[in-house]
């Protein structure tokens, strides 16, 4: 293409997802990249990637990225950036058919409740990565489950399919809605100490509440108690008390713990687990350390 650009407003053309503020994704994402010594030259699959999300990386320092989706992608032109490389394939989150150790970091954002299995993507993930996985996901939290009771929150997620006219946007991208699968650290601890139990690995963990929604994705959520609160204080207000708690309840480590967003990254290290060796090549019981 001639045609440069240095952001994604010459092209809004989605690939799974309405167009949204993650400035707050892009500050934790940012945070994580230098806490985990990530190496923002190296290769990036995005899973069920969006444009947004190449605007994301692209602003944290990524240069090499890969959008893949269930759909296929010939239809959508990818924007030109100077210093960007971009491709994309066809593939399904829970089954790549991407060879072992292909990208240095294999990201999904708010992708694996929308896959029957999450676990089985996850796993996907973690096999098709190198040396990094990323997700951000819905949180398991106490509050949230008292929001799901009291129904200010719903257990699947009928707004994604509304807003796609009935005809996608819920599980595996169909028109039936997905439950939404919430995580918390022991689900992706034992999730991937499961998988790779030769190796050693480590998590960078955050929790925090980010209401991502605007005034028509609000309109869309009459099946929860949050419909009456628009209907009286009016849906601009409402948006606005919302992005007012979450500036507040973030600087406060407990409750910002209990917010509705989980970003979770998983490093992977070349170190085997003490009790393991290598000896020929293959990986071998260390009976040396029934001594220690």
């Amino acid at each position: 293409m001639e045609e440069k650009a240095t952001s994604l407003d010459v092209d809004r053309r989605e690939l799974g997802s309405a167009t949204k503020d993650r400035t707050r994704f892009q500050k934790v994402l940012h945070s994580c990249v230098r806490s985990e010594g990530i190496d923002t030259q190296g290769s990036v699959l995005i899973v069920g990637g969006s444009f947004e999300d190449i605007d994301v990386l692209r602003k944290v320092g990524f240069r090499r990225m890969t959008l893949t989706n269930l759909q296929d992608l010939a239809d959508f032109k990818l924007p030109h950036m100077d210093g960007v490389e971009l491709s994309e394939l066809n593939a399904d989150a829970e089954d790549m058919q991407i060879a072992d150790g292909s990208y240095d970091l294999v990201l999904a954002h708010e992708v694996l409740h929308h896959c029957r299995s999450p676990h089985k993507a996850l796993l996907e993930m973690l096999r098709v990565s190198r040396r990094h996985v990323i997700i951000l996901e819905p949180n398991d939290s106490l509050l949230m489950h008292a929001f799901v009771k009291l129904r200010f929150s719903f257990p699947y997620e009928l707004p994604a399919v509304i807003s796609h006219n009935f005809q996608e946007g819920g599980v595996r991208n169909s028109c039936v809605p997905n439950y939404i699968f919430r995580w918390n650290e022991r689900d992706i601890y034992q999730t991937t100490a499961s998988d790779i139990p030769e190796s050693e690995f480590s998590l960078f963990i955050r929790r925090y509440w980010d209401f991502n929604v605007d005034k028509d994705e609000l309109a869309l959520r009459t099946h929860t108690r949050i419909g009456s609160f628009t209907r009286i204080m009016g849906p601009g207000l409402f948006v606005a008390c919302l992005h007012g708690f979450q500036a507040v309840v973030n600087r406060l480590p407990w409750l910002g713990g209990q917010g509705n967003k989980f970003f979770g990254c998983i490093t992977k290290h070349d170190g085997l687990k003490p009790w393991l060796v290598r000896e020929n090549g293959r990986i071998a019981y260390n009976q040396s350390y029934e001594k220690r």
